[in-house]
């Protein structure tokens, strides 16, 4: 079975957001900086041995971040353990009782009294669900559009293509969030932008024209038609190629006038 580090930390990210840590707060825990962690949930790093068992320690299961598949026993080892005990008073040298308690044997009689204890933990995991502080429904669906097309583009122009889990956690590293849908509103425009540059590299790569060179040009022509002014794109086709329409020109000064209208588009 082959296992994808892109998958590995997808996973990763799941388990630590199930335990209910942030980033930050998952970091401290495991004493080590916050952009180490980012590095191994955005698979850049791998994990070593050490960092899985600390994490372990904290509730996530390891052998499904490693893997994918739920270990059986995980649920018991989340648990606290517990023993057959009895307790029996006793007094302290300053004439105090206190509770002492004893492992019982097997076959042993067992006595139950309740134990009170000063400290409790409680961890409570809340669930964030998307509101209208996060990005509209049209948004979300422009967004599964983008990575839809990375991951198309992906498959065609490497040689070990990111699948779309790993797209979205990308995407949601980025932006410090678990899921997309929880991207603030204020931050879409910075998120279709990073997805549309991720498809610029991909689209610029060299070996994009030659896989399939009608697709190739018909992804720039959309891109330019949709971010460029008619009137400035006819002029910008007249002076630089002597051309009346970005039909007439040849794949290499196409991409030129790609990368002129997405510069153009980054400073305005």
């Amino acid at each position: 079975m082959e296992i994808e580090r892109a998958d590995i930390a997808t996973r990763l990210i799941e388990e630590r957001t199930r335990a209910g840590y942030s980033q930050a707060d998952f970091a401290r825990q495991l004493d080590i900086s916050r952009e180490g962690l980012r590095l191994y949930e955005m698979g850049q790093r791998g994990l070593s041995a050490e960092f899985l068992a600390k994490t372990a320690s904290y509730g996530v299961d390891v052998q499904y971040v490693l893997i994918g598949v739920r270990s059986k026993n995980v649920e018991q080892v989340l648990q606290p353990a517990t023993q057959t005990v009895q307790s029996a008073p006793t007094t302290n040298v300053n004439g105090g009782s206190a509770n002492v308690v004893q492992l019982v044997q097997p076959g042993g009689k067992v006595k139950f009294e309740t134990i009170h204890t000063q400290h409790h933990t409680t961890k409570v995991v809340a669930e964030v669900k998307p509101g209208i502080e996060h990005i509209t429904e049209e948004q979300a669906a422009k967004l599964i559009e983008l990575v839809n097309e990375i991951v198309e583009l992906e498959q065609k122009h490497r040689k070990q293509p990111r699948q779309h889990r790993s797209v979205w956690a990308a995407l949601n590293s980025h932006f410090s969030v678990t899921r997309y849908r929880l991207i603030p509103l204020g931050s879409y425009d910075k998120a279709e932008k990073y997805l549309r540059q991720w498809i610029g590299r991909l689209s610029s790569q060299k070996s994009a024209k030659k896989t399939d060179n009608y697709e190739w040009r018909k992804r720039k022509y959309a891109y330019i038609k949709i971010n460029s002014d008619p009137q400035w794109l006819d002029s910008y086709l007249n002076q630089r190629f002597n051309a009346d329409s970005i039909t007439q020109i040849s794949d290499d000064d196409l991409d030129k006038l790609y990368r002129a209208v997405a510069a153009k588009k980054s400073k305005g």
